[in-house]
C-alpha cells in the first residue's frame, strides 16, 4: 500500500531536480541486515532472502518477498536519520520509521517528522538497543528501493524500519498485506521462485499499485499524502 509516483524525477527529464516532495523508498546507497548478520547492498536483495528484524523486544528472522518499487537512475529527497550509535539510513520523508515513546512503546512516523534526541532502534554489536538521533538531513541521491517483508520491518543501515510508506498505521498496512503474505508462503509451499515475478523489473511493483489504487478509492482517509 505504497505510492512512490510524484516524488521522484528522472535525471533525463528536462527538469533533473528531485521532487520537494517525497515518501515511500530507501536510497540506493542502503545496507540490509541479514539473518547470518551479513550487511549487503539494498540492491542485491533476492526473494525469499532472511534478514533481521525486531519487534522491539527481541530479533527474529523475517523473508524478503518483493520489492514494491525499484529505480536506479531517478532522484529523489531523502532524510538521512544519523544516530549516537553511528548508523544512519536515508528515506523518503513519508516512510515510516518507529521511534521509541517514553513508556517504551513503539509509534511508527514518517522520516519527515523524526527529531534529534528521537530515540530509534538499532543493532550494534549483534545486540539491539536504543539510540537516540543526533541529526537528520536532507539530500538528494540517485536510485530508490522498497523492500517488503513478511514481517513489515526490517534493519537499513542498522536501524529498525517500516517497509511501509504514505499510510497513517503500520498496523493497518501490515494486516491489508495479509492476502500478499498468504499467497507468499503458498507459493514457498509450492516451490515457486519468484512468486511475484522478478526483482530485476524497475517501477512500482503492479501488486501494490493496485491495492493502493482500490484503497484510494474504498478508504482514502487511511492514506498519507503529505
Amino acid at each position: 500500500m505504497n505510492l512512490y509516483e510524484g516524488d521522484v524525477s528522472s535525471k533525463s527529464s528536462p527538469s533533473s531536480s528531485a521532487s520537494s516532495s517525497a515518501s515511500g523508498c530507501f536510497a540506493s546507497d542502503t545496507s540490509i541486515t541479514l539473518s547470518n548478520k551479513k550487511q549487503i547492498p539494498i540492491e542485491q536483495l533476492q526473494s525469499n532472502d532472511k534478514l533481521l528484524t525486531t519487534d522491539g523486544s527481541t530479533i527474529f528472522s523475517t523473508q524478503f518477498m518483493l520489492m514494491l518499487d525499484k529505480n536506479r537512475f531517478s532522484q529523489a529527497k531523502f532524510h538521512t536519520i544519523t544516530t549516537a550509535s553511528g548508523h544512519n539510513v536515508s528515506l523518503t520523508g513519508l516512510h515510516l520509521i518507529p521511534i521509541i515513546e517514553n513508556n517504551n512503546t513503539i509509534n511508527y512516523i514518517p522520516a519527515k517528522q523524526i527529531k534529534i534526541n528521537d530515540n530509534v532502534y538499532v543493532m550494534s554489536n549483534d545486540q539491539l538497543i536504543s539510540s537516540a538521533v543526533t541529526s537528520v538531513t536532507i539530500e538528494t541521491k540517485t536510485g530508490y528501493y522498497a523492500p517488503m517483508t513478511t514481517s513489515g520491518t526490517l534493519f537499513a543501515g542498522g536501524i529498525m524500519t517500516s517497509s511501509y510508506a504514505n499510510v497513517q498505521n503500520h498496523e493497518a498496512a501490515h494486516f491489508s498485506m495479509g492476502l500478499l503474505r498468504f499467497y507468499y508462503w503458498l507459493a514457498q509451499l509450492l516451490f515457486i521462485n519468484e512468486p511475484f515475478g522478478h526483482q530485476n523489473i524497475e517501477g512500482i511493483h503492479i501488486v501494490p499499485k493496485a491495492m493502493y489504487e482500490l484503497v484510494q478509492f474504498l478508504y482514502p482517509s487511511a492514506l498519507r499524502f503529505s
